[in-house]
């Protein structure tokens, strides 16, 4: 047997399941993200209304029994908060099928960028992500690069 044999074959498996790691990451990581000038928590519309400049929608698209986010010439776009998600889901096929166009749930994250996802969100973007692509939903995620702003009103001392 030739001395390289076995090395060369080592390295061969080596690259081969570095390339089955990085495919499967990227698998689970299927979502398209997007970042846009608000803050994290800022109001639903202010997502949908930049969602719909981006890809240029409309917005609040009448049709039997709701109203489309986002229609695009290409997507119709339910827009929601993480904690909405199975509502986010079910618009979303509801305004696949009614507009005739693929679906796209866009969930808002509250991290500033996927690199600062916790453990707990990135798991259930993924798992979101697995249930929407079962479904035939696109799933796009936007992310904040700024923090919440809160509206803080002054408190008044009463005497």
């Amino acid at each position: 047997m030739h001395p390289l044999r076995p090395r060369s074959f080592r390295i061969i498996s080596w690259l081969a399941f570095c390339a089955a790691l990085a495919f499967s990451a990227s698998a689970a990581w299927g979502w398209e993200s997007l970042t846009f000038d608000l803050p994290s928590g800022g109001k639903e519309s202010l997502w949908r209304d930049e969602l719909a400049r981006h890809w240029q929608g409309t917005t609040e698209k009448r049709i039997e029994g709701g109203r489309i986010d986002v229609l695009t010439d290409r997507y119709a776009i339910e827009v929601e908060f993480p904690h909405k998600w199975h509502e986010g889901l079910g618009q979303a096929l509801h305004y696949a099928n009614a507009s005739g166009k693929p679906g796209v749930l866009a969930v808002i994250a509250y991290a500033q960028g996927e690199e600062n996802l916790q453990g707990k969100s990135r798991q259930k973007l993924e798992m979101i992500e697995k249930l929407c692509r079962a479904n035939d939903i696109k799933m796009v995620v936007l992310f904040p690069n700024r923090p919440e702003e809160f509206n803080h009103r002054p408190v008044s001392k009463s005497n």
